[in-house]
């Protein structure tokens, strides 16, 4: 019997869902609840500044390629709303997030406020506020 997922909306057969504060939800939906969603933790960052250190600074190339796809949008452009990079990718929100927390460790990408909304911009970004 298929069932939707009470977060995302996708439609999934009902063996194939997790239950969540009461809800039933996919598998993806589940698993990005389980994730990391600290863009700014200071450790994590310094554990990846320690891996630059030992293997060398992480270079748009070596991202994976949903990565490298947030990364050259975000390039590209300028500037995006996770909004925009979510319609315009077909990606999940959890899943966005945690490619910006790859991006933000890697000095890649950052998060930047104009206005009353929050961008996605390059990690050299000196634009408007």
């Amino acid at each position: 019997m298929k069932v939707k997922c009470a977060r995302c909306g996708a439609e999934v057969d009902e063996e194939d869902t997790y239950e969540m504060g009461g809800e039933r939800v996919c598998e993806d939906c589940y698993f990005d609840s389980m994730m990391p969603q600290h863009p700014c933790d200071p450790f994590a960052q310094r554990a990846a500044e320690r891996f630059e250190e030992v293997f060398g600074e992480v270079k748009p190339e070596d991202l994976l390629e949903e990565q490298r796809k947030v990364y050259e949008l975000i390039k590209e452009r300028g500037k995006a709303t996770p909004d925009e990079i979510i319609k315009e990718l077909g990606i999940r929100p959890g899943e966005l997030t945690q490619i910006f927390i790859v991006l933000r460790r890697f000095r890649l990408a950052k998060a930047h406020k104009i206005g009353d909304k929050i961008y996605y911009v390059p990690w050299d970004y000196k634009g408007e506020s």
